[in-house]
């Protein structure tokens, strides 16, 4: 799927998202397996997601890898047209897979601030809030594409930064991440409702960046070390890529190569 272009002097809302989408959704219809459709969610489809998800959230092989307690405001409804979009693949007239970005306005909850984003940066920014696929449809690349079409939706509208958060120990989601240009960069504690502490990872594309990994500075974590690494973010470092090392997962760490100058 071709990504779409920071075209726009200013950052567009839901009505530009859904504008943008038509023919991005048309695309991503292209690539899937036989027998899947796509189209957009909305708040119609609020049960078929719900439905979704507890499904996902109930199969989960560890219960961190998604808290909704970890989540902000009503989740559902905020992504189908109100503060965000969302994109469903569907196997017949069930709903086997989702893709939502949020998108932030003035006064909204908006994770640039835990970057931190400059100020004037932070309506540029759109979350890639949530992708799942139902459990038996797996292993096709599914979540790859959720991904890949959340960021197209946000490049078309002129949001550069795109972030979420993702459980240290869901290697897989922020490994799939990695692979996209959406690095983890800092560990943040999210809260919880009813209060606690969540840790996450945070994990940032900015579309106007191309860094470049500088192996000079590479270090490998095995990834139910990172929550004790905080000192590698705090050097500078992210998250490249996992790396399976003998039926082991890493994540390697590292610094960026300084700009030419």
């Amino acid at each position: 799927m071709t990504l779409g272009t920071l075209s726009r002097p200013t950052a567009g809302g839901v009505p530009e998202a859904l504008d943008a989408a038509g023919g991005l959704v048309a695309e991503l219809a292209r690539t899937l397996p036989p027998g899947l459709a796509a189209r957009m969610l909305d708040p119609a489809d609020a049960d078929a997601m719900r439905a979704l998800r507890r499904r996902v959230i109930e199969t989960l092989d560890d219960p961190d890898h998604y808290r909704v307690a970890g989540e902000v405001g009503d989740f559902v409804l905020d992504h189908l047209n109100t503060k965000g979009v969302t994109v469903g693949l569907f196997l017949g007239s069930e709903l086997v897979a989702y893709g939502a970005l949020g998108l932030p306005g003035p006064g909204d909850h908006n994770r640039g601030r835990d970057l931190p984003l400059p100020e004037a940066e932070l309506p540029l920014v759109a979350h890639l809030s949530s992708a799942m696929v139902d459990p038996a449809l797996r292993g096709r690349g599914l979540h790859h594409r959720m991904i890949d079409w959340r960021i197209a939706v946000a490049d078309r509208i002129g949001r550069r930064h795109s972030l979420t958060t993702v459980s240290p120990r869901n290697h897989r989601s922020w490994g799939h991440l990695a692979v996209h240009g959406v690095y983890p960069k800092r560990l943040i504690d999210v809260g919880a409702k009813g209060g606690g502490s969540l840790l996450r990872l945070l994990v940032h594309r900015d579309a106007l960046a191309q860094p470049v990994f500088d192996p000079a500075t590479a270090s490998l974590v095995p990834v139910e070390e990172i929550v004790g690494r905080g000192d590698l973010f705090a050097r500078g470092e992210q998250v490249w890529c996992r790396l399976d090392q003998g039926g082991r997962w890493f994540a390697l760490f590292g610094r960026a190569r300084a700009a030419a100058v």
